[in-house]
């Protein structure tokens, strides 16, 4: 096994263990926010942030390891129909554009996660780093997993060619 899918299966499994935990924290703070607002009549101040916040990185670590398992949309009918050199082309770009895609927004992220470090939440008074943060991390490994993917696609392009 590559040392790229080792580690890419630890990350992979982080990652869902963050999903896992982020929609079990969803699915306490939501409830609790309704008994508290309509029986108790007095809302705890944290719980709608930490609903939001968990939302955010529950998506993006969700994103990440649908991408991982191949759940993410696509239209391979093209690329199955065209003859191999331009089906082959054809999936090279998408996988650079993908790749400049992604590398966008781990750009953009940490630019944004950076510049929110002094900005507290409103409710809890956390930095909005931690919420921001889920942004980056989340498509700097989806960039892990797509490289992976390449790879492996350049490793069937050498194989083809040398049967």
């Amino acid at each position: 096994m590559s040392p790229l899918r080792t580690l890419n299966n630890t990350i992979s499994k982080a990652a869902s263990a963050l999903l896992v935990l982020s929609m079990a924290v969803i699915a306490v703070t939501i409830p609790l926010t309704v008994f508290s607002r309509y029986v108790l009549r007095n809302t705890p101040i944290w719980t709608d942030e930490t609903a939001l916040f968990s939302l955010v990185w529950a998506s993006m670590m969700g994103a990440a390891v649908g991408l991982r398992k191949g759940y993410q949309v696509g239209v391979r009918s093209l690329i199955e129909k065209s003859p191999k050199v331009i089906g082959a082309s054809l999936e090279a770009i998408g996988f650079l554009f993908m790749f400049i895609f992604l590398g966008v927004m781990v750009y953009f992220g940490v630019k944004q996660t950076l510049f929110n470090t002094r900005q507290l939440s409103a409710a809890m008074r956390i930095p909005m780093a931690i919420p921001y943060s889920a942004l980056p991390l989340g498509f700097a490994i989806m960039f892990l997993f797509t490289l992976e993917e390449a790879v492996a696609f350049l490793g069937k392009l050498r194989a083809s060619k040398d049967a």
